[in-house]
């Protein structure tokens, strides 16, 4: 039964999102077929909590099962004429695998192994931690379940929470977006109860996403067996698959981050002018949904998006690859995303006196330098078991491959470098240090990136082994591995 409920409360969102980027891509489809309908589902889910959040705070509408199936409904057949009137015959094929790839017997039977070690250790995990077990991590309860639970009991957006004062709750959990509770709250009204195994097993879905996300970036560059190891190698993270297995939202955010910078990386490597504009538009939907996703959407990552995108904007139209009216466009498109999604919820902050930090005004942080900071990170980063080897040879791997790094994969490694750089220096010398000190914080904002981190690290090592081993050169020619 929770199996049913869950498809049936993700077959609407995801018809939406499938829409949606359909009709972005137009006439020249860039995206696989089911790298589409991951995407889809991801963003569908977001947009759909919206358009039930815009009508709930502009027309009282309550939050029950008929308003949640009316305005998806409604929207997704709005779309859908959208759809028919932007889609034109013959025009739906996917794009081409960029290394179209032959892979011998023994590498196929090593990549089966290791897909099946994955996904034994993702069920198995998934199923203990949150269809057997009870929520027990403190964001889980007292934040995403909690509200989600007092949305579907209240019937309204309640912004102050059972046992909290009407001063201390909206600038705390009230202050995070209510995407994920009012998804959790769409599930429930499916079920018809509320269902802690149900509501909990929608985080296994972002999991899975961002797996099948990593591995359809890395193939537009490299080789079949290379995507496969890009998943290996996100699904062999500890900690992520410990976000991705239970009730916490940052593998949540973490695919909406990697979608965001890989649509732009892919718009900066587009070889037709066609198929970069077909990414600027879902980069543009990707990036607007962010600040509705969690509080770290709108102040860490919206900020180095935007600055990415400008760049690659301004290197497209000094090498002539974009015109004047194209980059206006594309800036265009996305003011508009951010204006009608992060707008109304920017709005409703400001309205209702909801805080703008990570639970906390950011405003509050006092500046100074911390101690013993710098050692908790770097025991965290080398010396932990969080992150296996992922971070040494990423590190490494920026090193000896520096030249494709700030090149090829310019955007990558510059939203990386900003990012780890920029959250390390908040937990240095502000008061956020006690989430590096007591490993929650820092950890988490590593977590949010870990895609991206496994991404450029694939790419990165790619080019690196198929530059400088002749052996794997001999191996390369018969795996087809491109290496542009």
């Amino acid at each position: 039964m929770t199996l049913l409920s869950l498809l049936v409360g993700f077959l609407l969102p995801t018809l939406t999102g499938w829409t949606v980027l359909q009709s972005l891509e137009g006439t020249h489809p860039v995206l696989f077929p089911l790298e589409r309908t991951a995407l889809g589902c991801i963003l569908g889910l977001v947009l759909s909590m919206f358009l039930v959040f815009v009508v709930h705070v502009t027309t009282g509408a309550p939050l029950t099962l008929m308003t949640f199936l009316i305005v998806q409904a409604s929207g997704l057949l709005m779309l859908g004429i959208l759809f028919l009137q932007r889609h034109v015959a013959g025009s739906t094929h996917p794009v081409a695998a960029h290394a179209e790839d032959y892979m011998p017997e023994w590498l196929k039977h090593i990549c089966g192994i290791l897909l099946l070690w994955i996904t034994i250790k993702t069920m198995v995990a998934g199923v203990t931690f949150l269809l057997l077990t009870p929520s027990y991590f403190d964001d889980s309860i007292t934040n995403w379940n909690l509200r989600g639970k007092v949305f579907f009991y209240d019937h309204a957006l309640t912004l102050v929470m059972p046992a909290e004062s009407p001063i201390t709750s909206p600038r705390g959990i009230s202050s995070y977006p209510p995407s994920v509770p009012m998804m959790k709250t769409w599930l429930a009204l499916v079920a018809g109860r509320w269902d802690e195994p149900l509501i909990n097993s929608i985080h296994i879905v972002w999991y899975v996403c961002a797996l099948i996300l990593v591995f359809f970036a890395v193939r537009r560059y490299a080789s079949h067996a290379w995507g496969l190891f890009a998943v290996y190698l996100l699904g062999s993270i500890p900690l992520y698959l410990m976000h991705g297995t239970n009730a916490y939202a940052d593998a949540f955010l973490s695919v909406h981050i990697f979608a965001s910078i890989s649509m732009l990386l892919h718009a900066a490597r587009a070889h037709h002018a066609q198929a970069r504009m077909s990414y600027f538009r879902i980069a543009a939907l990707c990036i607007a949904v962010l600040p509705f996703t969690k509080n770290e959407g709108m102040i860490v990552y919206l900020p180095p998006l935007l600055l990415i995108l400008c760049l690659i904007l301004w290197q497209l139209k000094r090498s002539q690859q974009l015109t004047g009216r194209d980059v206006m466009q594309v800036l265009l498109w996305h003011i508009v995303g951010l204006v009608l999604i992060a707008g109304p919820w920017l709005a409703f902050k400001w309205m209702h006196g909801l805080s703008f930090g990570n639970g906390k005004p950011f405003t509050s942080l006092a500046i100074g330098w911390q101690e013993n900071v710098l050692l908790s990170i770097f025991i965290n980063t080398f010396f932990e078991g969080n992150w296996l080897f992922l971070l040494p040879l990423l590190f490494g791997l920026l090193f000896w491959q520096w030249r494709t790094a700030f090149s090829r994969l310019l955007p990558l490694t510059l939203f990386f470098l900003i990012l780890y750089c920029g959250q390390a220096l908040l937990y240095l010398f502000t008061g956020l240090s006690t989430e590096a000190l007591r490993q929650t914080g820092y950890a988490r904002g590593l977590v949010q990136i870990t895609p991206v981190m496994v991404l450029l690290c694939t790419l990165l090592l790619e080019r690196g082994i198929g530059r400088h081993l002749p052996l794997w050169a001999r191996l390369k020619a018969g795996l087809g591995s491109d290496s542009d």
